[in-house]
């Protein structure tokens, strides 16, 4: 796939999430000042929020570029497996014990 046409569909899917949708509906109204004219406040924010949006993405695109090499590794990948696991493991007994001591 083409880096362009992969970015307009990453554009799109996040463009038309729901959740963005409500958070903008919800959040935006709160500093907008009524007295002014919103078209251009909105636009502000949209570009301000694009922006940070666009550098987080290429910020975790960097990390993620920077860390392939070692998550390719089978030690990092065995130890990645034996956290997440662990992890998993302790998760399924916390809810076990919350769930007995509520009871």
């Amino acid at each position: 796939m083409r880096p362009l046409r992969m970015m307009l569909h990453t554009y799109a899917v996040t463009a038309l999430n729901p959740k963005s949708i409500v958070f903008f509906v919800a959040f935006l109204p709160q500093f907008l000042d009524q007295s002014r004219p919103l078209a251009g406040q909105m636009m502000v924010m949209e570009a301000t929020f694009l922006t940070l949006a666009t550098l987080n993405a290429a910020l975790y695109a960097l990390l993620a570029s920077a860390a392939r090499r070692a998550v390719r590794t089978p030690a990092v990948q065995r130890t990645v497996n034996r956290v997440g696991g662990s992890l998993l493991i302790g998760a399924g007994a916390l809810t076990v014990a919350w769930k007995r001591a509520a009871a």
